[in-house]
């Protein structure tokens, strides 16, 4: 099953995909119940947290290879390890067939292409929210893969030629988790100079 934070905004009375923002606390408490609810239903092996920031390919990636029976995915941004913790709390708490936690982030290959598909989306946000949800997520998944031994897989998602669809390439860390840990701090310090050029202010701490 596929938890799909965005999509709960759709349930909520009164929704503009205009005014998206609006409804981002209320979609999430409903996407947190029914995490809950399924987490106690004792139906999966796995349960996967989805990484990234708005408009990456998350969601396509999610339901192309993660839509599987045994498996509960949390499709969000996962934009702060305060987030991930709460989860995994959560998992313990309410699991008793012990299942494995996997974080899946998934990073656009031209962040230029990404920011315009942003722009492009029914779902209407601030532009300031592309870049904090891309920043925060990449130091989040970072602190994961030095502070946790929670398995980690991150994969670039970029346009294939002559199409609107999504390819993604996994990245190997073969030169282990604190040295791409690290690649990640500086793909979110890259972004976050190209977010203030921009006028955007983004409170990061690294």
């Amino acid at each position: 099953m596929i938890i799909e934070v965005d999509e709960y905004k759709t349930k909520i009375p009164g929704y503009d995909p205009k005014k998206s923002e609006d409804f981002h606390i209320e979609s999430a408490q409903l996407a947190n119940k029914d995490f809950i609810d399924q987490l106690k239903s004792q139906k999966y092996k796995r349960i996967i947290l989805m990484a990234g920031g708005t408009a990456s390919g998350k969601t396509e990636f999610a339901f192309s290879y993660l839509n599987k029976k045994d498996q509960l995915v949390y499709d969000g941004t996962l934009k702060d390890f305060n987030g991930f913790d709460v989860k995994s709390q959560k998992v313990q708490r309410y699991s008793k067939n012990n299942p494995k936690i996997k974080i899946v982030l998934v990073i656009p290959q031209d962040w230029v292409k990404s920011f315009e598909a942003f722009l492009k989306r029914d779902r209407v946000m601030r532009p300031q929210v592309f870049f904090e949800t891309q920043i925060k997520s990449k130091l989040t998944v970072a602190k994961i893969l030095m502070e946790t031994k929670t398995r980690v897989e991150i994969y670039v998602s970029d346009v294939k030629d002559g199409t609107d669809k999504l390819g993604y390439r996994k990245i190997k860390m073969s030169l282990g988790r604190k040295a791409t840990a690290k690649r990640l701090i500086n793909i979110a310090k890259y972004l976050h100079d190209i977010a203030k050029q921009n006028g955007f202010e983004i409170d990061i701490n690294v």
